[in-house]
């Protein structure tokens, strides 16, 4: 408290913040030092910028892969997931390993029957095409 002319100032200790805490506002002659809790980021954040004496942490919601999408790179305490894009076997592809939450998926090219063979199995989109070879007839037959 200020002083008057009777009474002498009183003086009080500058609150310190913890280290769970951040200056809020700086003391001054007549005010006391204002201290808030740091944020913690959540289990679906991640921090974007580190807390300071003076400056609180910010978080920002961790990506989440939409259902055409791979996990490249999981998200930790400090950086964000990355997501890349599925690909698409092309109509003379087939699936050879499916995707995953983490993984993409494999594609291999169709075999196509030569002029001496024939298809004995049909390709899927997962299966590849069998081929046989053509029955060469003999000059008698």
């Amino acid at each position: 408290a200020a002083p008057t002319a009777t009474t002498d100032r009183t003086c009080a200790p500058i609150t310190v913040c913890t280290s769970s805490q951040y200056e809020t506002r700086a003391p001054t002659a007549t005010t006391d030092r204002t201290c808030a809790p740091i944020t913690v980021c959540t289990s679906t954040q991640y921090q974007t910028a580190a807390p300071t004496a003076t400056t609180d942490r910010t978080c920002a919601p961790v990506t989440v892969c939409t259902p055409l999408q791979y996990q490249t790179a999981a998200p930790t305490a400090t950086s964000d997931r990355t997501c890349a894009t599925l690909t698409v076997c092309t109509s003379s592809q087939y699936q050879t390993a499916a995707p995953t939450a983490t993984t993409d998926r494999t594609c291999a090219p169709i075999t196509v029957c030569t002029s001496s063979q024939y298809q004995i199995v049909a390709p899927t989109a997962t299966s590849d095409r069998t081929c046989a070879p053509l029955t060469v007839c003999t000059s008698s037959q």
